[in-house]
This record gives structure tokens, C-alpha cells and sequence, in this order.
């Protein structure tokens, strides 16, 4: 096993005039080799700002492509000189036996990353500001989760736990899936996920103000969950939490769906083509 940190600080060169270099943005692009190539690997990388889409390829490394957003020409002088470099796309990759973990180390300016990995890669991907998540093509054990952004997952397999507070989240599973547990939730977006014709779950949905959808045939059942409580006043207070729950082709792991301001589809993949 080898370990390699590959630091790669994004620098402006000094071109012939500055006004064409803030109109064109930076960008840096770096290839990372695999301690073990055609074996299966992992993705990590949080962001404060910007967005991630990550791709499959038919190689045997990860691309790394970065790029800032457009600025305007600046203005800050010292002494009479004006300010040439941009460093906004500083970050670090460390590769450590196929698993892949990228920082940025700028958090108050947005950086989008687009990177390409092998097919067969688990993924770890986090945003909160200013930036969409999306994945095509990958297969592997996925967590995903946006705060202020959409998700979409494409032509993907394995299996997904996703979160997206303010935003959609959109997966279609054309690669097959993991019969593991799932999660999918947000709370003011919908959920809209594609399984294969032969998806075998328990299925546990619910959405304050929203309705749920599906195309397949399902059992139905339904799960009430009540608490009851007297409080130290004497007040008797009883909650009621209401799920919808089902089985498809007789069962299996369980995916949940839960959001408060949106709808769920539970789609067949035959039924979207």
C-alpha cells in the first residue's frame, strides 16, 4: 500500500493583461494514480462552496478538474501596485490505498470541482453552499448530502443514503442496486428516484405537505407511531406520527422517503423509458 498527498495550489499566471484573465476565471486540472488500479475505490471531499459532479471514465486513475468563478478586474493597490495572483483554487488530494480524499483549503470563496473516477467507486460527497451534487455513471455505496443544492444521481448503481434540506433529490438507479437499507430525505424538496423493474423493498414513505407516488405494485400496510405523555402540569399530550408503509415483490431491505414540503416518486424503470 502507498500513501501519496499530492498539494496542488491553483495560481493565475501573469498574462498579458489582467482584464482577459478575470473574464476567463482559473482553473487547475490534476490526474491522481491508484495504489491498486481495477480494484474498487472511495471518494471523499466536503465543500463550503461550489459544486461537485463526479463522472465514471475507463481509466485507472481519478481526474481532478477545478475551476473558480469569473471575478471582477481588482482594484486593491499596495504602494501603487495592483494585486496579480489569485489563489481561490488551493486544495490537496491524498491517495491512500485507492481511497481518494480532496480539501479545499479556501472556504470563503466558491471552487466547483468535476472530477472522473473508475466505474466501480463508493463516494462520499458533501456541500452546503452555492453548488449542485452529481454523479453519472458510478457504482458503489454512495452518501451524499447538500445543504443548499440540488442532487442528482445518473445511470448509477449500489446503493444511496442522500440528504438535500432546500432542494431536490433525483436518482435513477440503470446499473442496478445493493439490497441494503436506503435513505432519501429533505425537507423543502422532492424525492424522485427510478429503481429496476425487479426492486424487492419494504418501502416506509411520509411527507407533511406533500403526496406520494409510485408506479410499481405494492402491498400496503401502515405503521402509526404514538407517544403519550403527561407533563409535570398535569397536560396530557399524545402524538400521532403517521408513515406509509408497503412491500414490493414481497419485500426486502428497507428505503425510506421522508420530506415535509414536497412530493415522493417511487418509480419503475420501465415505466419512465
Amino acid at each position: 500500500m502507498r500513501n501519496r498527498t499530492f498539494k496542488i495550489v491553483g495560481f493565475v499566471f501573469l498574462l498579458l493583461t489582467i482584464g482577459s484573465l478575470s473574464a476567463q476565471g482559473a482553473s487547475e486540472t490534476v490526474t491522481i494514480p491508484l495504489s491498486n488500479p481495477g480494484e474498487d475505490g472511495q471518494l471523499k471531499i466536503s465543500l463550503l462552496y461550489g459544486s461537485i459532479a463526479v463522472e465514471a471514465h475507463n481509466r485507472e486513475d481519478v481526474i481532478i478538474e477545478t475551476a473558480s468563478a469569473k471575478g471582477k478586474k481588482s482594484s486593491k493597490t499596495k504602494d501603487g501596485m495592483r494585486r496579480i495572483g489569485d489563489n481561490s483554487l488551493e486544495f490537496s488530494v491524498e491517495e491512500y490505498d485507492n481511497k481518494v480524499f480532496i480539501k479545499s483549503k479556501k472556504h470563503n470563496k466558491r471552487v466547483d470541482f468535476k472530477i472522473k473516477v473508475p466505474q466501480n467507486f463508493s463516494l462520499d460527497l458533501r456541500a452546503t453552499n452555492n453548488g449542485n451534487i452529481s454523479v453519472l455513471g458510478v457504482v458503489g455505496e454512495m452518501e451524499i448530502s447538500n445543504l443548499n443544492g440540488a442532487i442528482a444521481l445518473t445511470n448509477i448503481g449500489g446503493s444511496v443514503i442522500a440528504d438535500a434540506l432546500n432542494k431536490d433529490i433525483v436518482v435513477t438507479f440503470t446499473k442496478g442496486y445493493d439490497k441494503s437499507s436506503m435513505a432519501f430525505t429533505s425537507l423543502n424538496g422532492d424525492l424522485d428516484v427510478t429503481f429496476p423493474d425487479n426492486l424487492a423493498a419494504n418501502i416506509k414513505a411520509k411527507t407533511d405537505n406533500g403526496e406520494i407516488f409510485t408506479d410499481y405494485e405494492m402491498k400496503m400496510t401502515r405503521e402509526v407511531n404514538k407517544e403519550q405523555k403527561r407533563s409535570s402540569s398535569g397536560v396530557y399530550k399524545v402524538n400521532v406520527d403517521k408513515w406509509v408503509t408497503g412491500t414490493i415483490n414481497g419485500g426486502g431491505a428497507e428505503l425510506l422517503f421522508k420530506t415535509m414540503n414536497g412530493d415522493i416518486m417511487i418509480r419503475k424503470e420501465s415505466a419512465r423509458k
